[in-house]
């Protein structure tokens, strides 16, 4: 039957079609190759559709429904091209281990129920020839032309980046970029893809990507790629010391990745993009007292620096790498030897090159003169005396090796000297991260939002639990999803927002697919539930200690009239109902004590031995640290769900029982239900930062007030609060 499939899309690829999309002739096709099941017949044909496509140079138009069987193949043949790869690494190693080490790939993912993914690992094991890897290399460069041409605006443009520089990475052409002309081409496009894009989220992916793919380079050489794509990122995004600051977080240090730029810039030439880039990350260095790599940086820079002194254009980034490797470092890190080779080399350099310079440049050698180490031997250096007579000539005078002007000028500074105000940059605000909405997703974002403005809960997730390593084409787990978005919302201080595209898809169904609404308090229960699979048991207890609690229950019997105690059991939630009869709003520490005060139910008393109608009172033998109570707003009457609108008195701080003490919990987030009905409307949430009230709508972030009282007033007559988040105030 895939045969037949096959060849009938063969024969309809003859006949001249509009791949434009505009008649859906592209479309049908995609479709009709979703039929295929055999997934190397299934990559072949879409060989074929994206060859007549480049071949009839026509401009695509899909849909995102219709990428993801593009996004799918891709991912098939970098899988396959990542193979490859590890075929490089087998030359190494024993072939068995090799083998035996894919093969509990394969059964993991059959476990897992990835039964394509696992297919496609087997057939990877079958290719013999490098040839037949180069065939795959060749299929995803046509691919990707085909991807980056509509992906700009692509709901997709996540998955699709990922996968282009992987593919770009793993598929034996690294070294050859020079030569490839269809690769050149490929970086040109994505070149303007990132210049156009103005999404944090976007940017972070990119440079997740590349940190990923760096991770399997042996050599520099190998990182020209990522290496290019980075030049674009430093100098085209507003907000890049925000995202370095998050991935600084993430990664712990990102020191591996960005000394394997350093190098890779070294291999490839200097522009005054990677002069400045090269000087970021050595400031980063110096921050975080990194003295190995810069001892190495300078043994390996300044050489190159000097071969680069006729580049006129670069002199300014030139003359600040000196200032900072020679000058600034010398107590710390300095070689003595070594150093006055380097400073002979550059004199030299001055002296043979002083026609070039214009005088601003020239003052500046003057002053970088100044700045030489006293103890340097200057009488040994070669042409120093006739550098400084030709400077005299100019009029271009040497101040003064003490003035605070100079070294003010030249941003001179020592190398870990905690003192110096001028090493640690003043830190800008925390703003307020929105998330976007992905159709729909409102009840996630806002139970999200209210987990992040849960202090303890944050602190667990960014700085306690053990972060998980980033494995090439591993999807990211719950556990570092989470770590994503809170580090994000950490880390920002520009007013943008956070795409959690990734920790939905981390999700259990529906909440992983599915685009219909769902409601926050189920959600949350399941997202508790997915933390218990995905997290490591010990961490999952300190959540637990968090949000969970205990109660038991009392029975008094009416014929025996004996107390029976019920077992403990774990809350997540306290529940609360309105009152049947409600003439008045209730006010919540009622509507807790209601909770807890006698109840007629029917009940087997293991005293009496006697069925009959007994009271039952709750308390709580152990209150968590932060409390989530649920108001219970939607009745079922006559097979019909409906919902309370009525509205409640909140308070900023309640009083509530723990066996006989006494405990006070202030609250802190309040997600809204907004709407008329229980299976549509609108989440939001209302999180108390610091002393300020705000409301979260998604994206939108704004403050309402510092006055409680306000806040609530604030709520319109829709907006009726349904999770409410409370932390303990007295320990």
């Amino acid at each position: 039957m895939d045969q037949t499939f096959y060849q009938n899309i063969q024969k309809k690829l003859e006949n001249k079609l509009d791949f434009s999309n505009k008649n859906d002739d592209l479309k049908n096709l995609l479709l009709e190759c979703n039929k295929i099941q055999n997934n190397v017949l299934g990559y072949k044909i879409m060989t074929q559709i994206f060859q007549a496509i480049q071949k009839s140079g026509q401009r695509v138009l899909l849909m995102d429904q219709d990428q993801v069987q593009i996004i799918k193949t891709c991912k098939s043949l970098a899988i396959l091209g990542y193979f490859y790869n590890q075929e490089q690494i087998k030359i190494s190693n024993k072939d068995k281990e090799f083998r035996e080490n894919i093969r509990t790939q394969i059964d993991e993912l059959q476990q897992q129920g990835n039964l394509e993914k696992a297919f496609l690992l087997d057939e990877a094991m079958k290719c013999k020839t490098k040839d037949d890897y180069i065939e795959i290399s060749n299929i995803i460069k046509i691919i990707v032309n085909l991807l980056i041409d509509f992906g700009n605006d692509s709901f997709h443009f996540t998955q699709i980046f990922d996968v282009i520089l992987n593919a770009l990475l793993l598929t034996g052409n690294n070294t050859t970029i020079g030569r490839d002309s269809q690769l050149l081409s490929i970086l040109d496009k994505l070149q303007k893809l990132l210049d156009d894009s103005t999404s944090p989220y976007l940017w972070t992916i990119v440079m997740e990507s590349i940190l990923n793919a760096s991770t399997y380079m042996e050599k520099p050489t190998d990182f020209v790629q990522p290496n290019m794509i980075a030049r674009i990122i430093m100098f085209k995004i507003p907000y890049i010391d925000d995202i370095f600051k998050y991935f600084g977080k993430y990664l712990g240090k990102c020191y591996k990745f960005e000394y394997k730029m350093f190098e890779s810039m070294l291999n490839f030439g200097l522009t005054q993009q990677t002069l400045e880039l090269i000087l970021k990350f050595s400031k980063q260095f110096v921050k975080d007292y990194q003295t190995e790599i810069l001892v190495e940086m300078r043994k390996n820079l300044i050489p190159n620096l000097i071969k680069y002194m006729k580049t006129i254009n670069c002199f300014d980034q030139i003359q600040n790498l000196f200032n900072y490797f020679l000058i600034s470092s010398f107590q710390q890190v300095g070689d003595q030897q070594l150093d006055q080779q380097h400073f002979t080399e550059i004199i030299n350099n001055y002296y043979k090159n002083f026609e070039l310079y214009s005088d601003k440049q020239l003052q500046r050698i003057a002053n970088f003169l100044a700045l030489l180490p006293e103890n340097l031997k200057k009488k040994n250096i070669k042409n120093y005396e006739q550098l400084e007579g030709k400077l005299r000539k100019k009029y271009i005078s040497i101040p003064s090796s003490h003035s605070n002007q100079l070294i003010q000028n030249e941003q001179i500074q020592i190398w870990f000297n905690e003192e110096n105000s001028q090493i640690e940059e003043k830190q800008p605000t925390q703003k307020l991260v929105g998330l976007r909405n992905l159709l729909n997703t409102c009840y996630l974002n806002s139970f999200i939002q209210a987990l992040f403005w849960t202090i303890d809960f944050r602190n667990l997730i960014i700085n306690e639990f053990k972060r998980e390593e980033v494995v090439f084409l591993k999807p990211f787990s719950l556990k570092t999803n989470f770590l994503r978005c809170f580090l994000f919302l950490d880390s920002m201080s520009d007013e943008i927002d956070y795409t959690p595209l990734l920790l939905k898809r981390s999700l259990r169904e529906p909440y992983k697919t599915d685009v219909r609404q769902q409601d926050a308090a189920e959600f949350g229960v399941h997202l508790f539930e997915d933390m218990e699979n995905n997290f490591d048991p010990e961490e999952y207890k300190k959540i637990k200690d968090i949000f969970y609690g205990m109660s038991k229950s009392t029975f008094q019997c009416k014929k025996c009239e004996k107390p029976t105690k019920g077992p403990d059991e774990e809350f997540m939630y306290i529940t609360l109902n309105f009152e049947n009869n409600r003439k008045e709003k209730d006010e919540i520490e009622k509507m807790i004590l209601r909770h807890q005060m006698k109840e007629q139910i029917t009940f087997n008393c293991e005293q009496c031995k006697n069925t009959s109608q007994s009271t039952r009172t709750l308390e709580f033998s152990k209150l968590p640290k932060n409390l989530i109570i649920q108001i219970n707003r939607f009745d079922f009457q006559q097979g019909m769900r409906s919902k309370i609108n009525d509205q409640i008195n909140l308070k900023p701080t309640i009083s509530i029982k723990e066996n006989q003490k006494q405990l006070t919990y202030e609250l802190y987030s309040i997600i809204i239900h907004f709407g008329e009905i229980p299976d549509a409307g609108h989440y939001t949430v209302y999180c108390k930062v610091k002393d300020e009230w705000y409301r979260f709508d998604d994206s939108i972030v704004t403050k309402v007030d510092r006055d409680f009282d306000k806040v609530q007033r604030n709520f319109k007559k829709e907006e009726t609060p349904y999770l409410l988040f409370f932390r303990r105030k007295d320990g």
